[in-house]
């Protein structure tokens, strides 16, 4: 008797013959009459044991049995049923729609052919004798909700004229596509007297037409660019004056500041997109920067694990809010502080460092590192810059200038060097003696 149809289970590990303890290829043996052994195995007999009437315990020779083999076709010809089984193994390992890593497990099917087999033959052409899909009620029950009306949008397209709106995109036209007042508004006023007829032409032209076929020239360069410039304002999306100052000021702490002031200038010869790209990745650059930093500063203290970073910056905070508070404290007369409280709780022996010799507020130094500009100063312009608490683009910027001016002065003097910037004059002092002491600049020669 041989075996057949879909709900006969196929066995995909080895199974061992009962008399020869051999494994059993197929064609094998099933006996249909022997229970089960201990094992919960059927009793199973290869074909040349089964050939040789082989009997062992109760099994004898006479009793029914069943042929076991799965090199016949359950529903096209070109897959067998061995593979019907591991494809359907493959699919409750792997998962369904993992059907790359389910090809793996059926020999000589692609990945297409087990999806389209599995997807036509049980979901869809699915057998009645096979387990049906029980499809279960969602519990997510989504109501429709009324959209409440929010009275309008903020930035309508198309702004009324004369509003705050149309100021702000310069007098554009959406409609038309123009602005209200063109890039060199007066170009026609030039050409509106010609008149070719008001000189008598002869065989050549005559100097009167040359003039006038001379300003339209002119006219036609001017209104190419006027066209020029409309088009970079379209391709760039710089109508709106304040939303290109907010997308701009997204990159100004990563773009240095000479970087800055020359970027529209590149708007001619660079697109939308490739400007974009530039300033992300220059955004991309300075994020960099600052986590090498970061990365080195918590090295340099003797942390090399994720886990104490927070432990450190909690404590760093605290650190500085101490010093800022022991620098910012000041005693008078009447306010009332007790300095011996002060000293028992700062641990310290020294009434310096718990009672300023000024009322002056003494700031805390700035962290410049990786900022922009700051691998192009020195040690030493390093600390001042920090003391000073300005950035590196500033003190490089205020150190050109001095060094500037000592060139067409033949000399600078303090009081010159203050009326160049509007800073404190305590740091302008800083910076001149500096300089002067690194024989950057001079003071005037006699």
């Amino acid at each position: 008797m041989e075996r057949g149809g879909l709900l006969d289970p196929f066995v995909d590990s080895p199974v061992n013959c009962k008399h020869c303890f051999g494994v059993a290829k197929e064609p094998y043996i099933q006996c249909m009459q022997c229970e089960k052994s201990r094992d919960n195995d059927n009793v199973v007999i290869c074909v040349p044991c089964f050939a040789k009437g082989a009997e062992f315990g109760v099994h004898k020779n006479d009793h029914s049995y069943l042929v076991i083999r799965s090199d016949y076709s359950l529903f096209e010809p070109s897959w067998q049923a061995k593979e019907e089984s591991m494809l359907i193994n493959a699919i409750n390992d792997c998962g369904i729609g993992n059907w790359q890593e389910v090809s793996y497990h059926v020999p000589d099917k692609s990945a297409e052919q087990c999806k389209s087999h599995y997807i036509k033959y049980y979901i869809e052409n699915a057998h009645p004798e096979l387990p049906q899909l029980q499809e279960r009620q969602s519990i997510d029950i989504v109501h429709p909700q009324p959209v409440v009306y929010t009275g309008g949008i903020d930035d309508p397209p198309r702004p009324l004229p004369g509003t705050a709106g149309s100021r702000d995109m310069a007098g554009y036209n959406a409609a038309r596509g123009d602005f209200d007042t063109e890039y060199d508004n007066n170009a026609e006023v030039d050409i509106q007297d010609l008149d070719f007829m008001l000189f008598e032409e002869d065989e050549k032209p005559s100097l009167g037409t040359e003039l006038q076929v001379a300003l339209l020239d002119m006219y036609r360069r001017r209104l190419g660019e006027r066209y020029r410039r409309k088009r970079l304002i379209r391709n760039h999306g710089l109508i709106a004056a304040s939303k290109t100052i907010i997308r701009l000021n997204r990159y100004r702490r990563c773009v240095p500041q000479s970087f800055g002031d020359v970027l529209p200038k590149f708007f001619s010869i660079i697109g939308f997109m490739e400007i974009n790209l530039l300033l992300e990745g220059l955004k991309c650059e300075a994020e960099l920067k600052r986590q090498i930093s970061d990365l080195m500063e918590y090295r340099s203290n003797g942390i090399s694990k994720q886990m104490g970073i927070m432990t450190y910056e909690t404590l760093k905070k605290n650190r500085e809010i101490n010093l800022r508070e022991r620098r910012n404290l000041v005693v008078s007369e009447n306010d009332g502080i007790d300095i011996k409280w002060n000293i028992l709780n700062k641990n310290v022996t020294n009434l310096d460092t718990v009672i300023p010799s000024s009322s002056r507020r003494v700031s805390i130094p700035l962290n410049i590192s990786g900022k922009p500009g700051y691998e192009n100063l020195s040690d030493i312009e390093k600390q001042i810059a920090s003391e000073l608490r300005l950035v590196p683009e500033d003190f490089l910027r205020f150190k050109s200038l001095f060094v500037e001016e000592c060139r067409k002065l033949n000399g600078l003097r303090l009081a010159q060097a203050r009326t160049l910037i509007k800073i404190d004059v305590n740091k302008i002092r800083k910076i001149y003696d500096y300089l002067l002491s690194a024989g950057l600049i001079h003071t005037p020669r006699k």
